[in-house]
Order: C-alpha cells, then structure tokens, then sequence
C-alpha cells in the first residue's frame, strides 16, 4: 500500500486545496475583507439616503429612490458573496513570489490609476460628446486595458453594451441621458 507524500509528483500533492482553487494570502483575505464592507457600509448609506427621496403620484413610476435601493441592496448581496467566498477559502502562509521584480506590480497600479482617470474623462466628456459617444469610447479603452485587444470586437461589445444601458434607462426606466452639448 504506497502513501503519497508532498514530495512525489501526484497530482493531489501539488494542488493548494482539496477544491482545487488556492488560498489567499493574509494581506489579500483582509484586503477583500475590509473593501466589501466598505462597499457594504456605501451601500447602507445610499439606502438611508434616498429613504427622504419624495415619492411620485403617478402609479407607473418607481420613483427616484427606487433604482439606488435596488442598486445599493445588489451591492450588498455581491459583498456578501464575496465575504463567503473569501472566508471559505485557505489561508496560504507565504506571499506569491513576484519574479518581474515589482514591475507586475507597478503595472497593475498605473492600470487602476488609468481606469480612474478615464472614468473622470468620460464623465467630463457626456457633457460635451454625450452619453453615446462618451460611453462607447470608455467602455473600448478600459477592455483594452484590461487586456481585451481585439480591434474590432471591443467596440461592438462597446456599442452592444451601451445601446443596451441607453434603451434600459431612456425607455425602460425614462430616465434622460446626456446628449452633450455640441449636439444641442
């Protein structure tokens, strides 16, 4: 009867858990931990917020606290998925050996510093270019930093995405979006 032990070369002695996934680190377990009660605590706040939001006599319309409750309470379900899962998995002892020498690092820390600004980019540019054109040139460029290059798949995903968010709120929800103002 053979044991196998962590040196041989079996498949289960080189997987990091018993489910397959790895673990987290310490740093990345609280990391998690501590953003989705950030985003839980957000989320509450929005709900109390819009609790003063005046309600409309018309029976059609859901009124203008509705859709952030709905958002906030989405939020709040996602975090707490996130909660579970983070807590299910391992606590691995050692940090992941970075072998780019910080560089990944950097990388991925320019990428968010990138992704925020061409947030603020994009919501100075609906003013001016609209919401459409804003929207289709944001929703390209952070796919493509996101890693996505395909040249022409990521401004049909972009234009796809968009025309769905913009008949969701203009028709479904009758909510106005921006037109920009060199088209008015």
């Amino acid at each position: 009867m053979s044991h196998s032990s962590p040196s041989d070369n079996s498949p289960s002695a080189h997987s990091p858990s018993n489910d397959g996934h790895s673990g987290l680190s310490r740093t990345d377990r609280l990391a998690n931990l501590i953003i989705a009660a950030l985003v839980i605590a957000v989320a509450i706040a929005a709900i109390v917020a819009t609790g003063d939001f005046p309600a409309t006599s018309l029976a059609t319309d859901v009124g203008p606290a509705r859709f952030p409750i709905i958002y906030a309470v989405a939020l709040i379900a996602l975090c707490t998925i996130l909660i579970i899962n983070t807590l299910r998995k391992p606590v691995t002892e050692a940090e992941p050996q970075d072998t780019t020498g910080g560089a990944g690092r950097f990388a991925s820390r320019v990428n968010v510093a990138v992704g925020i600004g061409l947030t603020a980019v994009c919501l100075i540019g609906m003013t001016y270019v609209g919401y459409a054109a804003a929207t289709v040139v944001y929703l390209s460029s952070v796919m493509w930093l996101m890693g996505q290059r395909n040249k022409l798949l990521n401004p049909l995903i972009a234009v796809v995405v968009t025309a769905v968010i913009y008949i969701t709120f203009s028709t479904g929800l009758q909510v106005p979006l921006p037109v920009g103002s060199l088209f008015e």
